[in-house]
């Protein structure tokens, strides 16, 4: 008969859960202290038409009536064209600001945000600006161009309808004023 030895005695691993908890705490409000959300994280400021003219009678009237015949308060409109080369669709293809004078094209949002800047100051509404973007442009590109209205100095940025709403016309959609 072979000899049997006799069976340990299990161990119990004890685990020193109050250092865990100190440094899980501490980490935790390192993350608290470090984080500083942007001022205009979550806030778009935006006019958009007023509910009562935005509202059709019945449905059957908001399909026949274009959008642009509502009147923003904006003097100058900024109208942003879509880039359709197959690599770099959606993106921004022309910038033109529409003003009382007549239409003028910049080349970028750097040069948009400096002509902007320029013309502000002999507006009557300083405060209000319509972007009339094409209905293909990703939305990326819609913020970039409101935050660049925004830096300008406009506080509120309306919508007109997509500038290639009427695209079955053939007509250029500047409704508005």
């Amino acid at each position: 008969m072979a000899y049997k030895r006799p069976a340990d005695p299990p161990l119990d691993v004890d685990l020193p859960i109050t250092p865990m908890l100190d440094l899980a705490f501490q980490v935790l409000l390192f993350f608290i202290l470090t984080y500083h959300p942007s001022q205009l994280e979550g806030q778009m400021e935006m006019t958009l038409p007023d509910a009562a003219k935005a509202q059709a009678a019945n449905p059957k009237d908001a399909k026949d009536s274009m959008p642009g015949d509502l009147e923003l308060p904006a003097e100058i409109t900024v109208v942003v064209k879509t880039q359709h080369d197959g690599t770099h669709d959606g993106g921004i293809s022309q910038i033109t600001v529409q003003e009382p004078t007549g239409p003028k094209d910049v080349g970028d949002l750097k040069e948009l945000r400096k002509y902007l800047s320029e013309i502000r100051k002999g507006l009557t509404n300083q405060n209000d600006i319509k972007l009339q973007a094409d209905s293909s442009l990703r939305y990326a590109y819609v913020m970039e161009v409101m935050d660049t209205c925004t830096r300008a100095g406009f506080r509120n940025v309306g919508f007109g309808p997509p500038a290639d709403a009427a695209g079955m016309t053939g007509e250029p959609a500047m409704g508005g004023k």
